[in-house]
């Protein structure tokens, strides 16, 4: 009896030892519900390590890709060697945004200003049916003193009493409104002129249509002045102009302009392919007096013209010289009245 008990307690003392050395033990298999692969290590021990950070944060996609015969892939795999990078795409999408919001506000402006200076649009007409006459234009809100120099040019303007487009010397200019902006004039339906104007004077491209919407004419202009003219001036900060010598496509060409020192106006003609034509004209330096006349031939084919003096003042405006019945100068001066 005593080996029989001895013998128990033995194998009971054995027994305890194996399992508290089976429980001491780390069960390092793998759960069966897990995928058979390589679980990955906490990402914490590798965050300095760049390349397995992104290796990361790129899962594997377990669809297989058309052509990949079975095979599964990544995203970046997908789209490209990385993934897109977010931030990037939303400051792109801000600046596009900034960009198209510039564009529609300078469109907008666009109908209410020009170089700037607000404006405001207008029309008028003259005669109806087919043949009538209709120019679209923009004009100062009010009246804004003109360039001393480009006065002397063609202006335009918007007598707000006659409701008509005047060229004339402005004598009101409560009732002016230079023009500013763009233009256009139609025959009935058909476009035959447009272009723009800059405080009352051409700026910019203009271009002239026949009928059937053919262009006929174009000119280009600086607020004023044929876009290339030749300006010569009496300081070095050009700010008194001498001399305007008109050029259109290379070619002189157009209204020529010459002034005193002090800003007036000393002459004025037209030249027509670089040959004086028509009618010239001097002036004193104070009130635009006129001081002489000169007559030219009426276009640059005429070589057989020999200019004349037309008529001379005296500087208090007495006419001391009148060649006016001359035949050669006959029609030009009732235009010229007219």
């Amino acid at each position: 009896m005593q080996r029989v008990a001895l013998f128990c307690g033995f194998f009971s003392i054995c027994l305890t030892v194996s399992v508290s050395a089976q429980n001491g033990q780390k069960d390092t298999s793998t759960p069966s519900w897990l995928p058979k692969e390589q679980v990955k290590k906490d990402t914490a021990t590798r965050s300095n390590d760049l390349k397995s950070f992104v290796s990361g944060l790129d899962p594997v996609v377990g669809a297989s890709v058309p052509g990949g015969k079975g095979k599964s892939t990544n995203l970046s795999t997908l789209f490209g060697e990385t993934i897109p990078d977010l931030g990037l795409r939303v400051k792109e999408y801000k600046s596009q945004k900034k960009d198209r919001k510039a564009k529609k506000e300078k469109a907008r402006l666009a109908k209410v200003q020009y170089d700037g200076i607000p404006m405001q649009s207008m029309s008028v007409k003259y005669g109806s049916g087919d043949r009538a006459t209709v120019e679209n234009f923009h004009v100062l809100k009010e009246y804004k003193p003109m360039n001393e120099y480009v006065r002397a040019t063609e202006t335009r303007w918007y007598d707000k009493k006659s409701r008509k487009l005047s060229s004339s010397v402005i004598k009101d200019k409560a009732q002016a409104l230079p023009l500013h902006g763009s233009y256009k004039k139609y025959s009935g339906e058909n476009l035959i002129e447009e272009g723009y104007y800059y405080m009352g004077v051409k700026d910019g491209r203009w271009v002239k249509y026949d009928t059937k919407y053919n262009l006929i004419d174009k000119s280009v202009w600086n607020r004023g002045f044929p876009a290339e003219s030749r300006i010569t001036y009496y300081d070095s900060a050009h700010t008194q102009v001498k001399e305007v010598m008109p050029v259109a496509f290379g070619e002189v060409e157009g209204e020529y302009l010459q002034f005193y020192k002090e800003g007036q106006l000393a002459v004025d003609g037209k030249y027509d392919s670089g040959k004086k034509v028509g009618r010239w004209v001097e002036y004193y330096q104070f009130r635009r007096q006129r001081k002489k006349e000169t007559q030219y031939p009426k276009t640059a084919w005429d070589e057989d013209f020999e200019p004349f003096i037309l008529r001379e003042w005296d500087d208090k405006g007495k006419l001391v010289y009148d060649h006016t019945k001359d035949p050669r100068a006959s029609a030009e001066e009732e235009e010229t009245e007219n």
